[in-house]
């Protein structure tokens, strides 16, 4: 479970927030200071009336906040997203997250001959690479009066300030703090439910796509991932490897003897529908591929039955919480805890209807 020193960062952390951020329901003075989470001072001139949201989960953030008024564009994959509302997935596209179209940006910018500055693109706050803030906001230059920030928004110890700080930039303080209210709700039953019990070793796949038994998708030390099983109370057997992403051999995998195996599949809907169906079978598929593999029988994850499927667009962005939530129950069957119930609480949230009949962890609990 999270270490006494993870509780102290979040409290140093709402600390700054109070010290940083206007209170509630201050007017905002102009020129604004900001930091954002690339560690970047940015200067906002005037009130942001039109923002680009590149960043995937920050198109959740503005539609929690009831800011997709100021949505002048988006990038391509929002369409595709159920949990998105239909008037996100009709803003004009400029192009993926991680290849951003820059002259459509520009000419989406203009008012008549001109760029005003009072247009705000969201995207990552990674530094080493070509869709963070830097590297964005060097590519914008030429254009001029284009404000670039980055926020990661998938964290959970950093959730709180990020969005406190979009509150702000989307004159949407009111909003933030009631979503952040909700959300720390539901951070601290977590934290409640999970303290005292025995850490499980946890072993998480992602999005393996056929790849050989000797380079599986994981998570290191640095993904968000990394941080939300720590969070949810897991040890992550890839806790101690520095990339984000490293590939394992299954060998490797069975002498960690994990207690939990969790295979993260993408959707582009919301779950899977509930079995007999043709999503019942595949996961199926997925599940005993697993429960197959070489060794796997004297693995303690397989031989307790807590090995599980699971939908992975509920863990990152905004929603991260449901995909906490879910990490948790995982770990720990018996807590008190409905993953299912807070997701159709978030899905409220954004105007999205939960599809009734649709599962987001197989099996089921």
């Amino acid at each position: 479970m999270p270490s006494r020193a993870f509780y102290s960062s979040l409290a140093i952390i709402s600390c700054i927030i109070m010290m940083i951020l206007p209170v509630l329901g201050e007017e905002v003075s102009y020129p604004l200071n900001m930091t954002d989470s690339a560690g970047r001072n940015v200067t906002i001139v005037m009130p942001i009336e039109r923002v680009i949201p590149i960043n995937t989960n920050a198109n959740e953030v503005v539609t929690m906040l009831k800011a997709v008024d100021k949505v002048v564009a988006v990038d391509v994959d929002e369409a595709k997203k159920s949990e998105m509302p239909k008037e996100i997935k009709k803003k004009p596209t400029v192009g993926k997250w991680d290849n951003p179209d820059y002259e459509m940006i520009a000419n989406i910018a203009m008012k008549g001959d001109t760029i005003v500055p009072d247009i705000l693109l969201i995207t990552y706050p990674e530094a080493d690479k070509k869709y963070g803030a830097e590297p964005v906001a060097k590519a914008l230059e030429a254009f001029k009066n284009i404000t670039v920030v980055g926020f990661k928004l998938s964290r959970p110890e950093t959730m709180e300030e990020e969005i406190a700080k979009l509150g702000i930039l989307l004159d949407r303080q009111k909003e933030a703090d009631d979503y952040i209210e909700w959300y720390n709700g539901y951070k601290n039953k977590i934290e409640d439910a999970i303290r005292g019990k025995t850490p499980p070793k946890v072993y998480v796949e992602t999005w393996n796509k056929g790849a050989g038994l000797g380079s599986l998708p994981s998570i290191g030390r640095g993904s968000a991932l990394h941080n939300q099983t720590k969070f949810a109370g897991g040890i992550n057997i890839c806790g101690d490897i520095k990339e984000m992403s490293p590939k394992v051999e299954w060998e490797w995998v069975t002498t960690q003897n994990p207690d939990v195996i969790v295979s993260l599949q993408s959707i582009d809907q919301i779950g899977w529908e509930k079995g007999p169906s043709q999503d019942s079978i595949m996961l199926d598929k997925v599940r005993n591929e697993i429960l197959s593999r070489p060794g796997a029988s004297a693995v303690s994850a397989v031989k307790k039955g807590r090995v599980y499927v699971v939908s992975g667009s509920q863990f990152y962005g905004l929603d991260s919480i449901v995909g906490i939530a879910y990490f948790a129950k995982m770990f720990y069957p018996d807590v008190d805890l409905d993953p299912q119930q807070i997701y159709k609480e978030y899905l409220e949230r954004m105007d999205v209807k939960y599809p009734e009949g649709r599962i987001l962890l197989y099996p089921e609990e």
